[in-house]
């Protein structure tokens, strides 16, 4: 149970507070079932204005806007809704009442996400301000668009924050019993921590991605129909294109699969993992993340109808992913430029070493490509890992990963 204050919610005169409430709930209640019946048997005794965020002992999941004399839930399995419900302006109903409750929110987004393209959230909304957020990558195996909308499980990106914590042992502990990582993972104002056990070496399964309509896993039940609807199910006309396919996928990540199995794969590791090795390597893989981040988030690509003014100034040079990636012998680095002018393209490697160096004194306006070459010597080559490349024209840098197999 995790809460958080209300504002817009007074508490009862007398009764438990926000924090008791929440200690007589983990004392009493294993379901979500008894923690409703906790509320309606409180009504009236509480001193709480609180939203209270549950995970129960079954893996299932509820949010819950409380006050002293009532109580709202809403589902957490319906986070699409926290997309649609703080949109700015829309067309077909308005901007969001200031100060409104959650169950007004709730109520503004389920319009807009039940009255199709022509009177709720139309296809240039969809795109612009939902799919690029919440979406997976839309690549295949190979780095390439698949030609339609990846319908698996997602996670947004663009409004998640995740976070891991190892807990470590103290003399005299059971290492193998004690030690474990804590997965935060949901918007920033509101995580939720799951455990992560060395001795079982893998994710629960109530929030892999099969366990579809309770836990975390539920979450993109609403999204993923959305993403069909406009796609390629009831809302014919409004199939994706591979233009509008390759804008998508430059915002998006994969992120739950990997995520998980990221951790699986790590988690027996880190006993053996030293303090000063583990801090190393924390400050590296977090310089890594910040570099790849900064060349993703350059240059957004934004959808203009035919009435809007594009205000974003002209990008002067762009960097494209490399392709094939991942690669094993050589792979193409392509860039565009606006104007004649110096280049500089540099490899770093995990650590943020430069391991190549291309230099151009003067190049012509239009599309460029270098060919790399994993090799330090004849005989030897560059370790597989992943790298990223950084373009330097002038004052402008664009940075982009790559991965190279072994």
């Amino acid at each position: 149970i995790v809460y958080s204050t209300s504002e817009n919610r007074e508490g009862a005169g007398t009764g438990m507070s926000g924090s008791e409430f929440a200690a007589r709930a983990l004392k009493t209640c294993s379901t979500i079932q008894q923690f409703r019946d906790l509320l309606n048997a409180t009504d009236g005794k509480r001193r709480v204005h609180e939203h209270y965020a549950i995970i129960d002992s079954s893996g299932s999941g509820s949010m819950f806007e409380v006050d002293g004399y009532t109580w709202v839930e809403i589902a957490i399995v319906d986070s699409i809704g926290t997309m649609a419900n703080t949109a700015k302006y829309h067309p077909s109903a308005g901007p969001p009442v200031n100060k409104s409750t959650s169950p007004d929110r709730e109520a503004r987004a389920e319009y807009l996400l039940t009255h199709g393209p022509e009177n709720g959230l139309n296809y240039h909304y969809f795109v612009q301000d939902i799919i690029k957020d919440y979406c997976r990558t839309q690549l295949d195996e190979d780095f390439m668009p698949i030609g339609q909308y990846y319908t698996n499980p997602v996670l947004s990106r663009y409004k998640t924050a995740i976070g891991g914590v190892i807990r470590g042992v103290i003399p005299g502990d059971n290492p193998e019993i004690m030690a474990s990582m804590w997965l935060c993972l949901s918007e920033p104002s509101l995580s939720v921590a799951l455990p992560f056990f060395n001795n079982t070496g893998e994710v629960p399964d109530f929030i892999r991605s099969f366990a579809q309509g309770q836990g975390m896993a539920g979450s993109s039940d609403r999204v993923r129909q959305l993403i069909y609807d406009y796609t390629h199910g009831r809302y014919f006309d409004y199939f994706a294109d591979t233009f509008v396919l390759v804008d998508v996928q430059s915002q998006t990540a994969v992120i739950q699969d990997s995520l998980f199995k990221s951790y699986e794969e790590n988690l027996p590791s880190w006993l053996a993992v030293s303090p000063e090795v583990a801090a190393t390597q924390m400050h590296d893989w977090m310089f890594a993340m910040h570099q790849w981040a900064k060349g993703m988030y350059d240059a957004i690509p934004r959808l203009l109808s035919v009435t809007e003014q594009n205000d974003t100034p002209v990008e002067t040079m762009q960097l494209r992913q490399n392709y094939p990636n991942p690669f094993r012998d050589q792979t193409t680095i392509s860039f565009n430029l606006e104007k004649q002018t110096p280049v500089s393209i540099i490899v770093y490697n995990i650590l943020g070493e430069k391991v190549k160096n291309f230099e151009f004194q003067q190049l012509t306006p239009g599309i460029h490509e270098i060919d790399f070459y994993p090799l330090t010597t004849v005989s030897s080559r560059l370790p597989a890992g992943i790298y990223f490349y950084k373009l330097i024209s002038g004052k402008n840098i664009k940075i982009r990963k790559m991965v190279l197999l072994p």
